[in-house]
């Protein structure tokens, strides 16, 4: 059976979507390569985004996907940019033309897989697929977002997290040797990176064979910590199950139909529920969240269940899958890394939570502008106690969630913090402070949207 979404009877099926992101050297093209070369007969179309003026990662694609035109996947490449920048337009139409020409042939395909280069934003591209439905977007009638891939480089994982530079000032991250075009993105580093791994249905840790053992635990218990949704991967050479790029979430996509809020609600929701099963009877047997998303462990529970043709259940991706997600669980607990939800019906004081902020590592030299606070990853062998008032502040590998400050009543404001990088903005009015008629339902008594989550 062909690896595609539901689509009601009668209905023309939705070509599913996949995005593949990452920092350049993360391996996308290599898992890339690996899934066009035992793709299984699926019939699949590549749209591959390089910051680059010349598509490197295109020409590898078509050279190595098979050795007839016939096995060939087709391909478009974009050469403007970035696709959440100024070539968004862009990919839409590349998409469009990709529909136009399996028509001509007289085919559809199973699926359309996107190489984001290494500067794209996930969370931008996701909102133009949504704003493209909204607007009855010719493609958006024949198209579906529906799996979100991530690529981590595992050796340099913990480094690119403690790093301190922006975007612009690492081009080995977002352009091949050689090329002059520029990563024009003062975002931190570290920023992207998180955006990356909490944007995604599987997390690919790639060259895990580049690490140690506890090396590996602890990234996969932090990645799998910092989206305890997502199913987390580990894999050498970019080998995962097709599943991964060719088949829907387990469970049902809801991360590519999301917004912001959206991301912080389902965070705050699985935090909770971890919480309580940590504290619970069962700790030992629990592994994963609430039935719905699929994010469970042991076994196939949650009405996710599947059987096996005899001598086939070593090959089976999804079980490869569960597996990964009960092995993320176990390390995340080996090596006391977790989450904890924090909520409050009062507002912060604003001194006092300055104070708190200026416990992080996130002070900056008002001449110079530069960080003057050092931090390293937590969990290094080599890590030194720190003690004193607010050192607890400095194992926070991530936060984030709506704060309620006391002097500003009616603005919701945004937390954001991981390593080295800050940042606590207004998001506009609370709700209820919000005039009715401007409600999603009008000040009509429909219900109204819900409460914001607390702070996380």
């Amino acid at each position: 059976a062909k690896m595609a979404a539901a689509t009601p009877a009668g209905a023309q099926p939705m070509i599913p979507i996949t995005l593949l992101s990452g920092f350049l050297g993360a391996g996308k093209t290599t898992l890339l390569r690996q899934i066009l070369q035992n793709k299984g007969g699926y019939k699949v179309a590549v749209v591959v985004n390089d910051v680059a003026k010349v598509n490197i990662d295109s020409k590898l694609v078509r050279e190595r996907t098979g050795p007839t035109d016939g096995d060939l996947a087709d391909c478009m490449e974009l050469q403007n940019g970035c696709a959440c920048c100024n070539a968004s337009d862009e990919l839409l139409q590349s998409i469009q033309q990709l529909l136009r020409l399996a028509q001509r042939r007289g085919y559809a395909y199973d699926r359309i897989i996107i190489e984001l280069s290494g500067v794209a934003e996930p969370k931008n591209i996701r909102r133009e697929f949504v704003e493209a439905t909204q607007s009855e977007h010719v493609v958006m009638k024949q198209t579906q977002l529906q799996t979100m891939v991530t690529v981590v480089d595992s050796p340099a994982f913990s480094s690119l997290y403690a790093s301190r530079e922006d975007i612009q000032d690492r081009p080995d991250l977002c352009k091949e040797e050689g090329e002059e075009t520029e990563a024009d993105s003062e975002r931190k580093v570290v920023d992207l990176l998180v955006e990356q791994i909490e944007c995604a249905d599987f997390v690919v840790l790639n060259k895990t064979d580049l690490l140690d053992g506890d090396q590996n635990e602890v990234l996969r218990g932090t990645v799998g910590t910092i989206n305890p949704t997502a199913a987390v991967l580990s894999c050498e050479w970019g080998k995962v199950p097709l599943e991964t790029v060719m088949g829907p979430p387990q469970g049902g996509s809801w991360v590519a139909n999301a917004d912001d809020e959206d991301d912080l609600r389902e965070a705050v929701r699985v935090a909770k529920e971890l919480s309580k099963k940590r504290k619970g009877p069962e700790e030992g047997a629990a592994s994963g969240v609430e039935e719905g998303h699929g994010h469970g462990g042991h076994g196939h529970s949650h009405g996710h269940s599947h059987s096996h043709a005899e001598g086939a259940q070593e090959d089976c991706g999804q079980c490869v899958i569960e597996k990964d997600r009960q092995e993320t669980t176990s390390a995340a607990r080996r090596f006391g890394i977790s989450s904890f939800v924090y909520s409050a019906r009062l507002p912060f004081h604003p001194k006092r939570l300055m104070k708190v902020i200026m416990h992080l590592p996130v002070k900056v030299d008002p001449q110079t502008g530069q960080l003057v606070d050092k931090w390293d990853f937590p969990g290094r062998p080599d890590e030194k106690e720190v003690e004193g008032e607010g050192a607890v502040m400095r194992k926070i590998i991530r936060s984030k969630g709506f704060v309620w400050v006391a002097n500003q009543h009616r603005s919701a404001q945004y937390w954001s913090h991981a390593g080295h990088y800050f940042e606590l903005r207004s998001l506009g009015l609370w709700w209820c402070a919000t005039a009715l008629d401007n409600w999603p339902d009008g000040g009509g008594g429909g219900g109204g949207p819900p409460p914001p989550p607390p702070p996380l």
